[in-house]
C-alpha cells in the first residue's frame, strides 16, 4: 500500500442505535465485511457492504488509534466519507 500524504483524510462516523461511537478524520479504517476484512482509504470508490461480527480498526497517522468490536451492521463509502452503522457492540 502506498504511503499517503498527511493531509489526505477520510471522514469517519461509527454509530449504533444507542450511541455515536466515533466521528472524526482518519487516515484509514479496516472494517469486517461480510466477505472479509477491507480497508478504506481517502478517495476510495463508493460502495455499500454488510458487516459481520468483528473489529473495526481506526488508523490515525498510519497507527491504530481505536478498535471497536461490533456484532454486525453495514458500511457506506461516498466522497471521502465512511459511515458505519453497527447493530451493537460485542462484550
Amino acid at each position: 500500500m502506498a504511503r499517503q500524504l498527511l493531509d489526505d483524510q477520510l471522514s469517519l462516523s461509527i454509530i449504533t442505535p444507542e450511541q455515536t461511537l466515533y466521528t472524526g478524520d482518519v487516515s484509514m479504517v479496516v472494517i469486517p465485511g461480510a466477505e472479509g476484512d477491507f480497508g478504506v482509504l481517502p478517495k476510495h470508490a463508493p460502495f455499500i457492504s454488510t458487516l459481520r461480527a468483528g473489529e473495526i480498526k481506526v488508523y490515525r497517522n498510519d497507527t491504530v488509534s481505536d478498535v471497536f468490536r461490533i456484532t454486525g451492521g453495514f458500511a457506506e463509502v461516498v466522497n471521502d466519507k465512511c459511515q458505519i452503522v453497527a447493530d451493537g457492540l460485542l462484550s
